[in-house]
């Protein structure tokens, strides 16, 4: 038996309420002091109103996870502000996180105060501090100890279809909304800043405003997420749960193959692929092999189906990507790479956060920036907060990789169970792969959903090791 409390249909669908209110208003009022004092007073009410009603309150953060409009001037992330709020109340569960997890998280917060050796000393110091706590609360301690914390009273859960529920219409289904909005009915914010690359590379540089809220479709930023709501999207379409999902995720899954191409991000959909490899491995192994076949030419047809009514900008765009990335053999990452590790062994100690690498060169009339981003989250991260962050970081994704892989070996026969372990399966192989080439969190909004479809699905595939199916009850 399990102490988790379920939530009937009604509170959860109220959950879904609350948290699309919270987008929407984020939506119409954009970064004002209204939107701003009012979400830190609602989110703060709610949580103490549902601590003991976890299956709402966690429903709730994840959809707020895909708000795009960021907290306060330093921009924390809105779903994190709920797992502030829930830590300061149940300090406890600081505790209660899996072992395995310490290792990581001490590393991260050792290099984190090793790295302000350096980002201390400079002129404007309560800005730099402010700067640099908003980055590690935000692209740190939140995949290793906030969303955590948010998610792992899920693995006491045994109702498999409300975990597919919470999966699908809280953190899928939110995110591909917007973005498709967007992309459809949003308009372009950086035209001047598009319009100084090729016409028919302007494409992955935009940056759409819908509402008062902006949208990067820059392919660094937007990328990554798509590749994670292909996979996930791809674990519940293909599975055996109900038409319904299925169809809602088959949804999304083509919104967001139809926003990758259109961004064209190489080293994304190299993840995506990745990702998707593991979930149709996984399912060759515990399913019928026609059915994986079947699957996998579903997808190839789509694929072919959506480049061939995407718009001819697209179609060039694309062209003239692969082009530069296959054709040409461009082998930029390299040289970026060998920057940072240099700046690694002249700081090892960490520099703080920051994306690029690189000194000011000062000439007798104007300065010259000899800066370049690094492309790679392993190395920003030991650049950032030296090689005991980083090695924090490899660590926390080796982990997450094994855990999942383990977590397959002890699977109940559930098809919603399985159906969330193979999303988070395939969204951290994404992720991993990812981070090798590209920087999955440029964007705060963008890294959170991803981390949060993580530890979802993390925690939700723990639940199903010697859970019993309890998706009877729920229906």
């Amino acid at each position: 038996m399990t102490s988790f409390p379920e939530a009937t249909v009604k509170a959860s669908r109220n959950a879904l309420i609350l948290g699309i209110a919270v987008i929407l208003a984020s939506i119409v009022l954009g970064r004002t002091y209204a939107f701003f004092v009012s979400f830190l007073v609602f989110s703060l009410f709610i949580t103490i109103l549902w601590r003991n009603n976890p299956r709402c309150w966690i429903e709730l953060v994840s959809i707020s996870s895909a708000t795009p409009i960021a907290i306060a001037r330093q921009q924390v992330a809105c779903n994190l502000v709920f797992a502030f709020w829930f830590v300061i109340i149940n300090l406890r569960y600081f505790f209660r996180l899996p072992r395995w997890l310490y290792l990581p998280a001490i590393l991260a917060i050792f290099g984190i105060m090793t790295s302000a050796i350096n980002w201390l000393v400079i002129d404007d110091l309560i800005r730099s501090v402010m700067r640099q706590a908003a980055y590690a609360f935000n692209l740190f301690l939140a995949p290793f100890l906030l969303l955590p914390i948010v998610y792992m009273r899920l693995s006491e859960s045994r109702d498999h279809r409300a975990n597919l529920r919470g999966l699908l219409f809280c953190l899928i289904v939110p995110s591909a909304l917007i973005l498709i909005a967007a992309k459809l009915f949003g308009s372009v914010a950086n035209v001047w800043e598009a319009s100084r690359h090729a016409e028919s590379l302007s494409e992955g540089f935009l940056i759409y405003k819908l509402g008062k809220a902006y949208i990067s479709f820059q392919r660094t930023d937007v990328g990554f997420i798509l590749a994670a709501l292909i996979c996930a999207s791809t674990a519940i379409a293909f599975s055996r749960v109900e038409r319904r999902y299925r169809i809602i995720a088959g949804l999304c899954l083509a919104a967001s193959i139809f926003m990758l191409m259109a961004t064209a991000s190489f080293g994304s959909i190299f993840a995506c692929l990745c990702g998707l490899a593991a979930i149709f491995f996984k399912q060759l192994r515990n399913t019928n092999i026609v059915g994986v076949i079947a699957a996998v030419i579903a997808m190839c047809c789509m694929l072919l189906v959506i480049y061939a009514v995407s718009p001819q900008n697209i179609k060039t765009y694309l062209g003239k990507r692969y082009e530069h990335r296959v054709v040409n053999r461009d082998m930029d990452r390299f040289r970026l790479w060998a920057k940072a590790v240099d700046q690694i062994l002249k700081k090892p100690e960490g520099v703080g956060k920051t994306f690029e690498v690189g000194d000011d060169k000062q000439s007798l009339w104007m300065k010259i920036e000899r800066r370049t981003v690094i492309h790679n989250d392993y190395l920003a991260y030991a650049v950032s907060y030296g090689i005991i962050g980083g090695l924090g970081y490899l660590i926390l994704v080796c982990g997450l990789l094994v855990s999942f892989f383990r977590a397959g070996k002890s699977m109940i026969k559930n098809p919603a169970a399985y159906a969330v372990y193979l999303a988070g399966l395939g969204v951290i192989v994404a992720a991993a792969v990812n981070s090798v080439t590209d920087h999955m969190n440029a964007n705060r909004w963008y890294f959170n959903v991803i981390w949060s479809m993580i530890w979802y699905s993390y925690f939700c595939s723990h639940s199903i090791k010697t859970g019993i199916n309890e998706d009877s009850k729920s229906a």
